[in-house]
C-alpha cells in the first residue's frame, strides 16, 4: 500500500523525535518516521547511573517551542505521577537516564508516528516527490528530514585493532567488559572518557590491576557554562552566526570548544573526590592515572596486550604504556548517510564535502525548491556550535515546520537581542 506524506524523518534519534512530536500537534503537517531499530534508545551504550544531561530539563523536545505541547518534560513528570517527588530533588538537570526514559515515553505516545524496525534502504526523488525506500514499502513525501545521528570516531591508529580488547567506548564490547586484573588504558578527556575512565576504577566491570586516562587536552576541562557563553545557545546567537563567511564560522566554533565539550564541573569534583579516598584513604594498591597533554603516535602488540606510543605536549617526551584493554572515547563524526546516494548527484557539498545547509535547516540541492531536504546535526560548520546540541532543538524542529507552513506558526524569530552582540552597528 503506497503511503504519502508531506514529511518524513530518516532516524529517529532526540532531534528528528522533538520534531516528531512537535509536527504530531501541528495543522498541516501529515508526518511519519522511520529507523530501524526495535525502539528508542539514547547511546545506551555509554550510559551510567552516573551520566548527567548537561542542560537543563526544561530544554526537552519541545517546551523552546511550545510549553503546552502534552509530549514535554514536565507533562511527562505529571502523567507519571512524578512531579511533586521530581520537585523535590530541588535539581536542574536530570541524569541521561531519565531523559532517555521521558524520550521513551514520548516514543510510545507518538507510535501512530513513529515507524521502528524499519530501516531504510534507499532515498529517490521522482516526479516531485521523495521515494523512501524499507525493503519492499516505498512512503512517498514532498519532504524529508535526515537524522541519522553521528557515527563513532575511531583514529587511524586503532583501526587495524578494533575488536573486544580494543574499541570505540559506543560498542556492544563495553556491556561484556571483564577488566578484572586488567590494565585499562581510556583514550580521551571529554565527558564520555572520565565516565568510563571512574566507572572503570571503581570496579563497574571489575577491579583492575591499573586505570590510565590519556588525553590530548592540557587538563580535565570543565564545560563553560556560564550565563554569557550559554548565550551561544540561543536563537539570536544562531542569526548572527549564520550570516557570516564560512572562512570565520569554523575557527570561532573550535575557540568554542568547551563551551559544549567540556566535563561538567560537579561530575570532575566527585571524580577528584573519589581518586582521593582511594589513594589517600582507602590506600587501595591500583594504579589510577590521568595522562593529559599526551598524542598517540601508535599502537602495536606486545604479547597478549598492547604498547601505546605517545607524546608529551607539556614534556616534549615519548612515553609508552602497556594495557589489556583500550577504550577509545574519542568522539563522533558526522558522515552522509548512504542511503542518499540516489539523489547526491543533486546535493550541494562544501569543499571538504560537508552539505550546505540553508538557514531553515534544508540542504542546498538543485531539486524543486518546493521539495526540501532538512538535515539534523549536520550544519555545526553552518549555524555554530549549538547544532549538535539538545539546546536548541524544539526551536530548530520549529524553524523546520514554519518553514513547511510558510508562516511563523511557532514563535522562533524577533527573540530579544542577547545582552553580548557581535554584529554591532
Amino acid at each position: 500500500m503506497e503511503q504519502k506524506y508531506n514529511l518524513i524523518g530518516i532516524g529517529i534519534g532526540v532531534f528528528n523525535l522533538s520534531l516528531a512530536a512537535l509536527a504530531d500537534k501541528t495543522a498541516g503537517i501529515h508526518s511519519a518516521f522511520f529507523d530501524g531499530k526495535p525502539s528508542f534508545d539514547w547511546h545506551s551504550e555509554i550510559m551510567f547511573a552516573d551520566s548527567e544531561m548537561q542542560t537543563s530539563f526544561l530544554k526537552d523536545l519541545v517546551m523552546g517551542a511550545d510549553p503546552t505541547n502534552p509530549y514535554s518534560f514536565m507533562n511527562y513528570l505529571v502523567q507519571n505521577g512524578l512531579y511533586y517527588s521530581f520537585m523535590n530533588t530541588n535539581r536542574q538537570v536530570v541524569t541521561r537516564r531519565e531523559f532517555e526514559m521521558y524520550c521513551q515515553w514520548v516514543s510510545k505516545q507518538l507510535n501512530h508516528r513513529l515507524n521502528f524496525g524499519a530501516q531504510i534502504d534507499e532515498v529517490n526523488f521522482k516526479d516531485g516527490q521523495f521515494l523512501v525506500r524499507s525493503g519492499n514499502n516505498i512512503a512517498k513525501s514532498d519532504n524529508i528530514c535526515i537524522g541519522t545521528g553521528l557515527t563513532p570516531n575511531v583514529p587511524d591508529f586503532a583501526k587495524d585493532f578494533i575488536g573486544p580488547k580494543v574499541f570505540h567506548a559506543k560498542s556492544p564490547y563495553l556491556k561484556t567488559l571483564d577488566v578484572t586484573g586488567k590494565n585499562v588504558v581510556v583514550i580521551g578527556g571529554g565527558q564520555t572518557g572520565i565516565e568510563i575512565f571512574r566507572n572503570c576504577f571503581k570496579g563497574k566491570w571489575g577491579e583492575p590491576s591499573s586505570t590510565r586516562l590519556i588525553s590530548s587536552r592540557a587538563n580535565l576541562e570543565p564545560l563553560d557554562n556560564s550565563p554569557f557563553v550559554n548565550e551561544y545557545f540561543t536563537p539570536y546567537y544562531v542569526e548572527e552566526f549564520f550570516g557570516l563567511d564560512q572562512n570565520l564560522k569554523d575557527p570561532i566554533v573550535r575557540h568554542q570548544k568547551m563551551a559544549s565539550d567540556g566535563n561538567t564541573p560537579e561530575y570532575l569534583e566527585a571524580l577528584y573526590n573519589d581518586i582521593y579516598q582511594l589513594r589517600h584513604v582507602h590506600q587501595s594498591e591500583a594504579i589510577v592515572e590521568i595522562l593529559p597533554s599526551r598524542c598517540m603516535d601508535r599502537l602495536e602488540e606486545a604479547g597478549s596486550g598492547y604498547k601505546l606510543t605517545v607524546s608529551s605536549t607539556f614534556s616534549n617526551k615519548t612515553e609508552t604504556h602497556h594495557a589489556d584493554i583500550v577504550i577509545l572515547s574519542t568522539g563522533f563524526r558526522t558522515r552522509i548517510p548512504h542511503i542518499i546516494e540516489p539523489i547526491q548527484h543533486m546535493i550541494d557539498f562544501d569543499n571538504t564535502g560537508r552539505f550546505i545547509l540553508q538557514k531553515n535547516f534544508s540542504v542546498k540541492w538543485k531539486g524543486p525548491s518546493q521539495n526540501k531536504i532538512y538535515a539534523m546535526n549536520f550544519s555545526r560548520h553552518g549555524h555554530g556550535i549549538s547544532e549538535p546540541q539538545t539546546s536548541l532543538m524544539a526551536w530548530r524542529s520549529a524553524t523546520i515546520l514554519n518553514d513547511m507552513l510558510g508562516k511563523e506558526h511557532y514563535k522562533t524569530s524577533k527573540m530579544v537581542p542577547n545582552f553580548v552582540s557581535y554584529k554591532g552597528l
